[in-house]
Order: C-alpha cells, then structure tokens, then sequence
C-alpha cells in the first residue's frame, strides 16, 4: 500500500491557523509516555521512531506544502534495471566478502545519491572523504539511488544495501501476523486522535490505512532485521558506525544492534537541520525517555558550531566540518569565476513555484547584465531534464552541473527556502537571500539569511550594495574548518581507533 496525500475532511479551508503552525506544537503529538509502550516483544525496538517522520511530513504536506513529502526520487525506473542491479549486487557482495573486504573498523551506512565523477571515477561525497581516511580500516554499505550501477570507483570498500533490505521486507510480510496489525491499528489511531484533538487535523482514512500497513510491516520484520545486522556487525567487527540520517527512525533497528554490540553510533550531517526539522527535534518526554534515547545516535557530526544548538534531540554534538566543501575550495582556491548567475536551489517539492520565481525577475535582471538559473534538487534532476531538456527558456537556464561547487563559483546571488546549498553557498557567492515563506519560518523562526517575500523585494536586494552579504564569522560558525583533524580526533577519542599517519587524500 502506497502513502497518499489525500485530506481528511477538516481540511477543507485552511485558515491562519494552520499557516501559524510550528513544530514545537506538532511535536505535542508524540509527548506522551504512551508511544512508549508500542515496541517489538522480541527486540525491544520501539515502533514510533519508524514512523514518525512518515506521520508528521503528512501534517507538514497539508498545512505548508500542499504535495506529499516523499523524499524519493521522482523519476519512474524500469523494472528490468531494478533486476539486473539486484542480480549484480548481490554478485557484488558476495566477491567482496570471498576477497576478504569484510573486516573494518570504521563502518559506514551512506546512499548513492552523493555519488559524483571525480577523474572519470565515481566518488560518493557524502561518505567516501571519510571512509578513506581510514583506507582499509573502513567500509561503506550503501544504498541504491534511482538503481543505477557504478563500476569504477574510488573506494572499492563497498557492500551494497539492498539485497539485505529487500530479504528484510520479504521477511516482514512472511512475518505478519493479526497481532501486528492490532498493535499498528492502536498505534496509529492513538497518534491520529492526538493529532485532532491538538492541532485539529488527524491523517484521514486513506493515510491512516497506510500508515498502519506500514507499522505492522514495520514491527512483524523488526526481529529478522535485527538478527541481520546483528549478523553483518558480527562480520564486519566495527569500533565505530557512522549513519547517513540516523536520526530519522528506520535506522533504529540497525542503532540498537550496534549499541548492544557496544559499537559506538553516530551521524555524519548530510544537510541543513534546524529548529523546524522534524527528524532532529523531539517532544521533552521523548527527549528524557531512556528507551528513545537509545534508538538514536550518541553522536552527531556536525558541520559546524552554528548547527549544534538548532536542535534539541539528545545526542553529543561535535563539530566536524564539510569534507567535500573544505577539499573542493582548496582545489578551486586559485580559481575565479565570472559572476554574473541568479542561482535559485530547488526544494525537490515544488518545481513549479521556482519556475515562477524566475520567470518573473528574469527580464529585469537581464538588462542588469544577471542570468537567472534553476538548479532541480538531486531527488527530481532526472525528471526535469527529461520534461524540459537543458533550458526553460530563452530567459532561464536549468544547471544539471554534478558538482554544486561549481555552480556556486560562477554565482553572483544564491536564492532558496530550505536548502543546504545556501548555507554552502556562504563565502562563496556575493549575496544570499531565503525566501521568506510560511515553510522557510517553520524551519528557521528566524531567518539565517536575508529574506524577500516577492519577486519585486528580490530584484531591489539583488541591486542593493550590503544586502544579503555575510561576514567572515557566520561564515566560519556554519563550516568549521580542518575536517580530516577533527573527524581523527573524533575517531580516536570517542571510538578508540588509532589513527595512522597514511591517510588516502582525496
């Protein structure tokens, strides 16, 4: 069963109210010692944390967005290229594990929508600086991404994800029995009726049957899963594991396999989070729970001291800096580009909306000498290249540039509402403007950047000397500096890996 996006009825109009909405007041959903009790008999996994970013992007989707927040790729795959990857990965996995590529004491979870070409290779920008740090000491499981194969890489150090996670939902559908369903059924109502009675919205018939296929898939397959990690952690022997997006609750299996091995968690940052971001804020009786706390990551590694108080989930914050921002500004430190491009950063939601934004400042800009461009967000780059090609228009260009870097260098001005490459864009773009939107204020109650709410605000900023400049010290709050320093000490002081003086630059 499918998550759809379909309105209970009392949502038929929706007034300021719910524009008002911010996440403190959602959370109230889940601050209740109640939740608590909903877990695997066999594991003891709690089933909340699988579930409740699923059940607030629904909120989310109806009060601010107006479109699901799936989070997936837009882009339909062919099911024949889903079968040759599996038939290849498992293949992959199996050589890796016979040439003795098992054994590491660095483990890392990462995706491969990171992945880029670096000198006709592909380089996974998320997590490849850090697995090879440690060379052979390291290892990455990484998931799939629009199932594409890559052959060629970097770091050769890879197991592939997915057939142990399509062996887990086989497992879990095996698995299911009525009682799964009774105890996702209470679960979802209890959530629901919260929901309705605090904020007067609750999921709706279709998304309430959803959810509650998806808790009890959830909870029937949590003892199989546990005993595979458990049995890949037993191979791997890792000191340490480094999780892509810990914090949003799947991983909470995998979490609580580790901590019982004593293996030390954490998360490396991926992106923006904030006091407005769902997966990385909890309720105070979430936060003080024992049990939670230890379906989360004890450590976060941040991009910089700025991040690490816009959150408040229980974890041990340390900043580690940007890997692939630190190396690609080193690289591109000699270089200087021509700045003449307005680059608007899609949220992978709502196309439409920058389309618009740049339509309507394009022809005023233009005769300023500025070139308007939509950069599409990772998740919905496929989709717009094969629905409008290269350009929009004669008046705005698409960038499908790999490395946004490189898109940032020729940027006089970077504009969005919630994406990651504005803060990335900080002491490399002249100006940088948020859109100031009822999402960017859930998000960010106050802005980190200079806002605009029209198109006509946007095109006098643009124009004006000092607006939407920062200075050298937000700059260096958002990214601190020596990551490969930090991310060793981090490895040895907390993990208790002792670092070597090879490491493989990247």
């Amino acid at each position: 069963m499918t998550l759809d996006n379909s309105r209970s009825g009392s949502l038929a109009g929706i007034t300021s109210e719910y524009a008002e909405l911010t996440l403190p007041a959602l959370l109230e959903v889940e601050d209740d010692n109640t939740l608590l009790n909903y877990a695997c008999a066999d594991t003891g996994v709690l089933l909340w944390p699988h579930l409740r970013t699923v059940f607030y992007r629904m909120a989310l989707a109806d009060f601010l967005y107006g479109a699901p927040l799936t989070g997936g790729s837009t882009t339909a795959i062919p099911r024949s290229r889903i079968v040759a990857y599996f038939i290849r990965a498992i293949w992959h996995n199996a050589l890796s594990h016979a040439m003795g590529r098992s054994a590491a004491e660095v483990c890392l979870i990462s995706s491969s929508v990171g992945h880029q070409i670096h000198d006709g290779r592909v380089f996974n920008r998320l997590s490849d600086y850090f697995a090879m740090q440690c060379a052979v000491r390291a290892i990455t499981i990484e998931e799939h991404f629009e199932w594409q194969w890559q052959n060629q890489r970097h770091n050769n150090r890879i197991f592939l994800h997915a057939p142990l996670q399509a062996a887990n939902a086989i497992g879990s559908r095996l698995a299911l029995r009525s009682r799964h369903q009774s105890i996702a059924s209470e679960l979802i109502t209890f959530v629901s009726e919260r929901a309705e009675k605090l904020l007067g919205w609750r999921p709706g018939p279709k998304r309430e049957a959803a959810l509650i296929d998806l808790a009890m898939r959830k909870l029937a397959g949590m003892p199989q899963q546990m005993r595979s990690y458990d049995k890949i952690l037993k191979k791997i022997n890792p000191k340490v594991i480094l999780i892509l997006g810990a914090s949003y609750g799947p991983a909470s299996t995998l979490i609580m396999a580790a901590r019982m091995r004593g293996i030390v968690t954490a998360e490396f940052q991926h992106g923006a989070i904030a006091p407005g971001h769902d997966a990385y804020n909890f309720s105070p009786n979430i936060c003080k729970s024992k049990e939670y706390r230890f379906s989360l990551p004890e450590y976060f590694l941040s991009y910089g001291t700025w991040w690490n108080s816009t959150i408040n989930a229980p974890i041990n914050m340390v900043a580690i800096g940007n890997p692939h921002r630190e190396q690609h500004l080193l690289r591109s430190a000699s270089g200087m580009q021509c700045r003449r491009a307005v680059l608007l950063l899609s949220d992978g939601i709502d196309f439409n909306l920058y389309l618009q934004l740049a339509r309507e400042i394009a022809p005023p800009l233009a005769t300023r000498g500025l070139r308007v461009m939509i950069r599409p967000h990772p998740i919905e780059r496929s989709s717009i290249k094969i629905k409008y090609g290269q350009h929009i228009d004669a008046s705005v260009e698409l960038d499908f540039q790999d490395d946004l870097y490189a898109s940032l260098r020729n940027s006089y001005a970077v504009v969005s509402e919630l994406s990651t490459g504005l803060f990335e864009a900080a002491g490399i773009a002249h100006k940088l403007f948020v859109w100031d939107t009822p999402k960017a204020r859930f998000c960010y109650p106050t802005l980190p950047f200079e806002g605009f709410t029209s198109a006509d605000t946007l095109i006098q900023l643009l124009t004006q000397d000092g607006a939407g400049e920062l200075s050298a010290a937000q700059v260096d709050a958002f990214w601190a500096a020596g990551w490969q320093g930090n991310y060793r000490n981090f490895l040895e002081k907390h993990a208790g890996i002792t670092m070597s003086t090879e490491i493989d630059h990247v």
